[in-house]
């Protein structure tokens, strides 16, 4: 194998490529470079992504049973000192199944014979890589080759200046702007022949030298996030037409898909049993890129989303991804990475050890939703000499999972209520300004939390009886873009007795976001919209959205029980004004000035106009919300609002529910039936630092009481806390299960076993 290695003298010819890809479903793309690669990725007709087949992997396959993940990425500088046996030792520790280790194209960790790939100006007659392969094969971990195909040294562009990003004009696009000056590194254009030539021929070399298990490709496709930030004018960018266009977004797409084909089509000819996969790591609001079409064939949903970044970004990012990927690739694994070095609101410091508490969190939170638990370092030198401190936190979670992996293997949920998140939705509808199109998801999952109902998250391309039926009712924040088919779904999941809950501009547009006359769910809730959505100014002040109406209670329901010695309650400026069938529950009212204080009351006490619509229809419970409550209640942390999404999610629920858990804190709840029987897991986000970027202690909120029904009375044969460590005293009569969690502090686990 060594000696084979260095017959690669000239890289990978075309002919020679062509050859190695055959079968892989895009092969010729491979000889294809300058304006040959733009007309095929520009072809008229059905898109790429939905002319993908799925591809299918074997349930019993490495891959689909993977768990545990731990990554050290190398800098240049790291072959000076590389220590690769401390290194695996590591993760050995860790009792990882796989890492993702670097190759890469950017700066080559391996004694590389391609032109126009520079090696690591540290690496002398070492070869990083394969001393890494040799420690890792002797621990038995799986290896998946890392390439970065995004970037490369801005020097390469001597040679070849066709390969780069473009400004208009004609500068290396570097990330920083012309007046910094020379930069050491620029951006790549993957209409060129460095993603058709160059990137399959180091895939070949590699998986040709090493035998490794396949090949991952960091910081591509994107997901959209590079279409048009930073755009892209070289030569062939120009031919397609302008970055930002429908044009450019069909033909990026296009190439994605060829690349995504031609790239496994080379690993799986190197090695059958080995897998390609690209990063996937967008979120809620998709990119301009079909995530779903790529999905379709990915191995896993690589979830990139290292930490938090922005403020305000909740504590359960994590879970919020892994839901999300899960519902991409339904029981397909999704390794989310989860930064082991320090990240901040407006702050990273990636050479340093993040918060233990937060770091902890996010791999909890990865266990307990399903995903495949992934840790990730920067730095040989910074991790394994200089800090150390972040070894400990991997090391303890990773092989705690390790010894009680049997419990994380997932047969089915047991949520009773399911959220639909539409990503085309989130691409094609304009929110209202001064909001985010993701307000609505972010404050319904909040309220979710709140009402501690454990819950899914489907997407809308499945809507159909044999996906949704199993849910006793559905939650719709803000699906505004719904199609009419989508439409008739939900009325036939109404009307075999399921509930739904809905909220502000859902169904009032089209899929390709065109408004609609009425809302199209609007002959379930017996409604109609009597105006476009509002909001509001007094003249002195303009009301942000989520400022300053009120909503009057007409009468007694589930829905306003909880509020006590008041007529009214908080309002959103942002609603839909409707007229509903029946005597209105709640009404709109008015706003009126917020200063001067002698101009602070209402002008109307009462109006007929309702703010929500609750109705029972057979076994269905229905609830509709005129306002953005979700995404008022997300922006301002309105406690009203708040508790009228509560009561709603309870109300629609219902109340005989699979699985209830009883106690304080703010809690999220997740209840697996597994293959040794069933799990519960609680999430303890009960923290002043919830939302503002860092764990950095837990705070217990005392003993939870769980009950839940079983899928049958057979009587079960133990139980343990995973966490505690410790036995578990249950209760079971028939098909009833109850026990009590004390102490809850960050995490806990209740295994049940047949």
């Amino acid at each position: 194998m060594e000696s084979a290695d260095h017959r690669l003298t000239d890289g990978v010819g075309r002919r020679d490529m062509l050859a190695l890809a055959a079968g892989g479903g895009a092969a010729w793309i491979s000889g294809l470079s300058g304006f040959a690669a733009l007309t095929a990725a520009a072809m008229p007709g059905a898109s790429a992504a939905a002319a993908l087949a799925p591809r299918t992997y074997d349930p019993k396959a490495w891959h689909q049973r993977l768990k545990r993940v731990m990554q050290v990425n190398f800098n240049e500088k790291d072959p000076e000192n590389f220590d690769a046996e401390k290194y695996a030792d590591h993760l050995a520790a860790c009792r990882a199944q796989a890492t993702w280790l670097s190759i890469t194209n950017v700066t080559a960790f391996y004694p590389s014979n391609i032109s126009g790939l520079p090696r690591s100006a540290f690496l002398g007659e070492r070869d990083i890589f394969g001393e890494c392969v040799r420690a890792l094969r002797k621990r038995n971990i799986r290896i998946l080759g890392r390439l970065s195909p995004d970037l490369a040294k801005a020097s390469v562009s001597q040679e070849h200046p066709e390969w780069f990003r473009r400004d208009k004009e004609g500068r290396l696009v570097t990330g920083a702007p012309p007046e910094a000056g020379p930069q050491e590194f620029a951006l790549t254009c993957q209409f060129t022949s460095y993603y058709s030539d160059l990137i399959p021929a180091v895939m070949t070399e590699v998986m040709t030298r090493y035998g490794i298990d396949g090949i991952y490709t960091n910081g591509w496709p994107n997901g959209g996030r590079g279409l048009t930030v930073p755009p892209c004018y070289c030569q062939t960018c120009r031919a397609i037409g302008e970055p930002g266009t429908e044009a450019y977004r069909a033909a990026y797409e296009k190439r994605a898909i060829e690349l995504w084909q031609l790239y496994d089509g080379v690993v799986r000819r190197a090695n059958p049993d080995a897998i390609y996969t690209g990063n996937l790591g967008g979120g809620f609001e998709a990119g301009e890129l079909d995530f779903e079409g790529l999905m379709k064939q990915a191995p896993f949903y690589f979830a990139d989303t290292q930490g938090r970044y922005a403020l305000g970004d909740p504590a359960w990012t994590a879970s919020q991804q892994i839901r999300l990927g899960k519902a991409l690739v339904d029981n397909r694994p999704v390794p989310l990475a989860t930064a082991s070095y320090s990240l901040g609101i407006g702050g990273m410091w990636r050479n340093a050890s993040g918060s233990p508490e937060e770091i902890r969190s996010r791999l909890f939170q990865t266990a307990a939703t399903g995903g495949t638990v992934y840790a990730h370092w920067l730095g040989y030198q910074q991790g394994f000499v200089e800090d150390r401190r972040w070894q400990a936190v991997t090391r303890e979670v990773l092989s705690w999972q390790a010894d009680n992996d049997r419990h994380f293997h997932n047969v089915g949920s047991l949520a009773d209520v399911a959220m639909v998140i539409s990503l085309r939705s989130n691409r094609v509808y304009q929110a209202p300004a001064g909001t985010n199109k993701l307000d609505s998801i972010q404050g319904m999952y909040r309220a979710l939390i709140d009402a501690r109902m454990p819950f899914d998250l489907l997407l809308d391309a499945d809507l159909s009886l044999a996906r949704i039926g199993r849910y006793k009712a559905l939650i719709l924040p803000n699906f505004a873009a719904l199609s009419d088919g989508q439409a008739r779904q939900i009325a036939a999941y109404v009307a075999q007795g399921g509930s739904l809950l809905s909220t502000f501009e859902t169904g009032l547009y089209d899929e390709a976001g065109k408004k609609r006359a009425d809302f199209a769910l609007g002959r379930l809730y017996g409604m109609r919209k009597t105006g476009d959505r509002t909001s509001y100014t007094d003249g002195l002040f303009t009301y942000p959205p989520g400022a300053s109406t009120l909503q009057r209670i007409e009468r007694n329901h589930p829905l306003t029980a909880s509020f006590r010695d008041t007529n009214w309650i908080h309002g959103t400026a942002l609603r839909v004004p409707i007229r509903a069938e029946g005597d209105p529950l709640m009404t709109f009212v008015p706003p009126y000035p917020s200063y001067p204080t002698e101009a602070v009351y209402p002008r109307t006490l009462r109006t007929d106009e309702p703010t929500l619509v609750a109705r029972e229809a057979g076994a269905s419970r229905l609830v509709y919300l005129s306002g953005e409550v979700e995404g008022t209640y997300w922006r301002t942390g309105s406690a009203d609002l708040g508790d009228l999404l509560v009561n709603a999610i309870r109300w629609t629920g219902g109340d005989d529910r699979t699985l209830t858990v009883d106690g304080e804190g703010l809690i999220e709840i997740y209840g697996w039936q597994t293959e040794p029987g069933y799990a519960v897991h609680l999430l303890n986000y009960t923290n002043p630092e919830f939302r503002s970027g860092t764990l950095r202690r837990s705070y217990p909120v005392g003993t939870q009481k769980v009950r839940m029904k079983l899928n049958s009375a057979k009587p079960l044969r133990q139980a343990s806390l995973l966490r505690s460590a410790k036995p578990l005293p249950l209760r079971q009569q028939g098909n009833l299960v109850e026990f009590s969690i004390p102490d809850l502090v960050d995490y806990e686990v209740a295994a049940l076993e047949y």
